[in-house]
């Protein structure tokens, strides 16, 4: 059902925003939904201190779409989550990766 999407490091990348800024992320997790053709990235803010609460944050995106960006770091484009089934998806990931550490 599940398989990672690894063509491009996404370890760190930026997104540009509705107000036209660019913000820096760093990856969680990145994972492809064959059913469905859907390519979903699990982020937070880049730069978040430790013990700092972090917002995790998902969204759709697509891979062919990732171009380079400033010094070399991914460009992302971010799509929202369109319904409720995604967003189970996403929290169901979350909790697997929580069991597994």
């Amino acid at each position: 059902m599940l398989e990672n999407v690894g063509e491009v490091d996404l370890e760190f990348f930026m997104a540009v925003e509705d107000d036209g800024s660019v913000s820096t992320y760093e990856t969680v997790a990145t994972f492809h939904v064959e059913e469905t053709d859907e390519d979903f990235i699990i982020f937070v803010e880049e730069g978040a201190q430790e013990g700092e609460e972090l917002e995790v944050m998902a969204a759709l995106y697509n891979p062919a779409e990732v171009v380079e960006g400033n010094a070399g770091m991914p460009l992302v484009t971010l799509y929202a989550l369109e319904n409720e089934e995604q967003a189970e998806l996403v929290e169901a990931v979350l909790h697997d990766m929580m069991e597994e550490e």
